[in-house]
């Protein structure tokens, strides 16, 4: 608990008696249980207030200091359940101190309403299972001892002899230390469940974080940080699914860089690394949110672009190209870089996404034909291989 082992005494040994003063732990149980307790002292006032009003014979009672006290506790108690100062200030969670400020506010009212008769010595019993719902037992055994001396000092005080007077004295303080008893192994067994569900809850968070981190492992390319290709091929038939539904467009790029495997004969391939490193960011900085990105394998990337028409794909794929502008300009002009696109796109050119894969791909093979750094598109190939019988 919050205060325990920072009281000394002497040469820095601990007072056998700081225990007394620990404060519950700021947790959420325990404000909840603040919460719970000060409605329910509110609600005991109001039924004082009834009973006096009402029912009882006030015959003897001081009732100009029972209702001063009433009063009090009726203004004092709604601010509690109103404002809550238990959530903010420590000088209002229960402790040894208020639990004597209780002590006394009770034997007063114990005191003004009857002394020996008076039927409200209940109140103890009230007070102390507030304290042993949030203390541990030794400390509910303390204040259980502190009640039963302060109202054995009011009810002796105007005790009338004669009769079991001792006997009704002995019965109410005895239930007074069974109370304690029960309600303190009541709230450790309790607190000790509420401790094992906040390990296990906080355990599975933590399982659900570690869960979390690894399918994002499993999704990603390490070297470039794009999706890899078992993921990309998932997202790619969700997003296929959800353009079918709808009747819109889906064009699929294949790419490939032009001239990587000189930087990895002249630089080594850690640069060449670097280099792909920097075209997958820059690829992902081309492209809008929705569009899909992914590492295919070696230097070959593909991207999924969800409703565009072919034209406006083509015209995406040229900004792929001019975006390894700023990466060449790293370079030695001899190894600058290039990127070949090929195009397929749904529903003209294929309906399925590896054969639209495919398309694209042999599309990007007949952009390296004509040089390299370049988009051709699947209607490009078709045309290619409708003109190889006239040339043969």
């Amino acid at each position: 608990m919050g205060m325990r082992g920072n009281s000394s005494a002497g040469a820095g040994k601990p007072s056998s008696l700081a225990w007394l003063l620990e404060l519950p732990p700021h947790s959420e149980r325990t404000m909840r249980m603040e919460a719970l307790i000060a409605r329910l002292r509110l609600l005991v006032v109001f039924a004082n207030v009834i009973a006096l009003t009402l029912f009882l014979d006030t015959d003897g009672w001081h009732l100009g200091l029972t209702w001063a006290l009433v009063i009090f506790t009726l203004v004092y108690g709604g601010l509690i359940v109103v404002l809550r100062p238990y959530r903010h200030w420590m000088a209002f969670r229960t402790s040894i101190m208020t639990a004597l400020a209780d002590s006394i506010v009770i034997a007063m009212f114990i005191a003004a309403t009857g002394g020996d008769r008076s039927p409200y010595y209940m109140l103890y019993f009230l007070s102390l299972a507030a304290v042993g719902m949030r203390f541990e037992l030794r400390q509910v055994m303390a204040v259980c001892g502190l009640y039963a001396a302060s109202y054995s000092v009011v009810y002796l005080w105007s005790w009338d002899p004669g009769g079991d007077a001792f006997g009704q004295l002995f019965l109410r303080c005895a239930y007074m230390g069974l109370l304690a008893v029960s309600v303190g192994h009541l709230a450790r067994e309790e607190s000790s469940r509420s401790m094992q569900v906040e390990a296990f809850e906080k355990l599975n968070q933590e399982n659900r974080k570690l869960m979390s981190k690894r399918e994002k492992e499993a999704r990603i390319d390490r070297l470039t940080g794009l999706t890899n290709r078992a993921s990309l091929e998932k997202d790619a038939h969700k997003a296929l699914r959800r353009v079918r539904s709808t009747g819109g467009y889906l064009s699929v790029l294949f790419c490939d860089m032009d001239r990587l495997k000189a930087i990895n004969d002249e630089l080594g391939h850690d640069a060449g690394d670097r280099v792909l490193r920097q075209a997958g960011h820059a690829m992902k900085r081309a492209l809008r949110a929705q569009d899909l990105v992914g590492r295919y394998g070696g230097d070959e990337f593909v991207v999924v672009l969800p409703n565009l028409t072919r034209e406006t794909a083509f015209e995406r794929a040229d900004h792929l190209i001019l975006g390894f502008k700023q990466i060449n300009e790293m370079l030695p002009e001899d190894l600058h870089i290039g990127l070949s696109v090929g195009i397929a796109t749904y529903p003209f050119d294929a309906e399925d996404y590896p054969t639209l894969v495919k398309l694209a791909d042999q599309a990007m093979y007949l952009a390296k034909r004509d040089g390299g750094n370049r988009v051709r598109t699947a209607n490009d190939l078709r045309l290619f291989w409708e003109t190889i019988p006239r040339t043969a």
